[in-house]
């Protein structure tokens, strides 16, 4: 004959365990996420000489605000409104994404001796680092389009001196509504970018024997 103790606890049992799974269906399912790299063309080589050849050039993770610095894909549906993609991210948060197409870029186009990032342990020449004021989707007149926006700086580091700021801005139509076809004209923007920030840098005269 069970004893009264063990219908008491075998009760209890039954009853934590009735609570235990209460307590699992009220718990929020877990957010399904989709993760997207940067998509990239390759550069092609670009004109250079000898002086700026024999340089080493630093890419720098540009300065962003805390919407932007996120894995986020940010999007304005309307005038100021900031909101985001729902389910899905960037691979890494918007400005190193940016910092890495832009050195993947320049060591396409072959103008530097080497061209780094600021986490590499190396002594570079010439310093490329900025803010990023936009890396987003607006929407211009009913029609999503990618908005990159970045202002640069170029800095002799054997000496300190700033040498050129520029700011770019690229837009790029979005060729729907999709995430997918949202993530290929960011691809598009960031290649529009990079070429014309090699450019910029082939253009800037190199002073020798600063060492």
């Amino acid at each position: 004959m069970i004893s009264v103790v063990a219908r008491r606890l075998a009760l209890g049992a039954i009853l934590g365990g009735a609570a235990l799974l209460t307590a699992c269906s009220v718990l929020p399912a877990p957010e399904s996420l989709t993760y997207y790299q940067l998509p990239a063309a390759a550069l092609a080589a670009q004109p250079s000489d000898p002086a700026r050849q024999a340089l080493i050039l630093q890419v720098d993770r540009p300065y962003a605000d805390r919407a932007l610095a996120s894995p986020r894909i940010i999007v304005l549906p309307d005038g100021n409104q900031l909101s985001a993609y729902q389910g899905v991210r960037w691979s890494d948060d918007a400005p190193t994404l940016l910092r890495n197409r832009l050195a993947g870029a320049l060591r396409d186009a072959g103008q530097f001796r080497a061209v780094a990032l600021d986490s590499d342990a190396l002594v570079a020449d010439w310093e490329l680092s900025g803010s990023l004021n936009a890396f987003q989707v607006a929407y211009v007149q009913g029609a999503p389009r990618v908005r990159i926006q970045f202002d640069a700086n170029l800095r002799d580091q054997r000496n300190g001196v700033l040498l050129q700021t520029r700011r770019f801005t690229l837009e790029e139509p979005v060729g729907g509504t999709a995430v997918p076809q949202v993530v290929q004209a960011f691809g598009r923007a960031g290649d529009a970018l990079a070429l014309e920030i090699s450019q910029w840098l082939g253009s800037i005269p190199v002073r020798t024997g600063l060492r």
